[in-house]
């Protein structure tokens, strides 16, 4: 019969390590942090770019993560990754009683994060360019390596401006549109089946304990709240504020996502772990 398939949608860097380990040792779950990722990122980016086709994408989810689900021994099964946000619409075909977590967080942390500690593998310009020349079709091979597989466009003139802007431009509009694209396919999930939860949220006990409740934990949360408050997967442990340029760019791009997403367009807020 399968387990409960339940997918965490997010941009990366908002707290899907932390989740994953925080529940990893839960008896009747089985909880991947980014399961196959870089295949399902290439596939989903793929699909998302109209590179592949809808049987394509579908396929690809038969043979890794519906065989993963179907021969699950665990209640639950959870994919908590940022390549999924993508494929949401295919995810929802595959899987008519999936459940979806939203996992979101103040796009100028995130931005910062990735643009800060993760520079060599987030729109990066020379890959950047590999993508746009395997998509044009004038080399034959891409390697999977994640850092080549984020959404670009595909129209010559668009993607000329979006190559000739800085690093910083490129992962806004990213996290702009990896909200958007989650936020929008999600109207097609009964309510009943999906969960929004914010980050910056991480100490608020009733809203985490909402979330487990939602996953299929019924009691002692105790443990899972206490591993879910550490920091988890922090590479360097500083704040980085946006500048005064990065800000404009920032608000330019992103405020108005902020805002459908339940963000005072001009807020910074820091996580503060227990």
């Amino acid at each position: 019969m399968g387990s409960q398939p339940i997918f965490i949608l997010s941009s990366g860097r908002s707290g899907t390590y932390s989740l994953f380990n925080a529940l990893k040792n839960e008896k009747e779950i089985e909880i991947y942090h980014e399961f196959l990722f870089d295949e399902t990122l290439r596939h989903s980016v793929s699909y998302h770019m109209g590179l592949i086709n809808e049987k394509k994408i579908l396929n690809f989810l038969d043979f890794a993560h519906a065989f993963s689900i179907k021969n699950s021994k665990k209640k639950i099964w959870i994919d908590s990754s940022n390549a999924l946000p993508w494929i949401v619409k295919p995810l929802i075909k595959k899987f008519k009683n999936a459940k979806f977590i939203f996992l979101i967080r103040n796009g100028r942390k995130v931005v910062s994060s990735f643009f800060n500690k993760y520079s060599d593998i987030m729109y990066n310009r020379d890959d950047v360019i590999l993508l746009k020349k395997f998509t044009d079709k004038k080399i034959r091979f891409l390697s999977s390596e994640k850092k080549y597989w984020r959404p670009i466009p595909k129209d010559n003139s668009t993607f000329n401006t979006f190559i000739k802007k800085d690093q910083f431009y490129r992962i806004c509009l990213y996290w702009n549109e990896v909200n958007k694209n989650i936020r929008n396919n999600l109207n097609q999930v009964k309510p009943g089946n999906k969960f929004f939860f914010k980050f910056e949220d991480i100490n608020k006990k009733n809203k985490v304990v909402e979330l487990l409740k939602f996953i299929g934990i019924k009691k002692n949360f105790s443990k899972v709240l206490k591993t879910f408050q550490k920091p988890v997967n922090v590479k360097y442990p500083k704040n980085f504020k946006l500048t005064k340029k990065q800000e404009l760019v920032f608000k330019s791009i992103c405020e108005k996502e902020m805002v459908l997403n339940g963000y005072k367009s001009n807020e910074y807020y820091q996580v503060k772990y227990k």
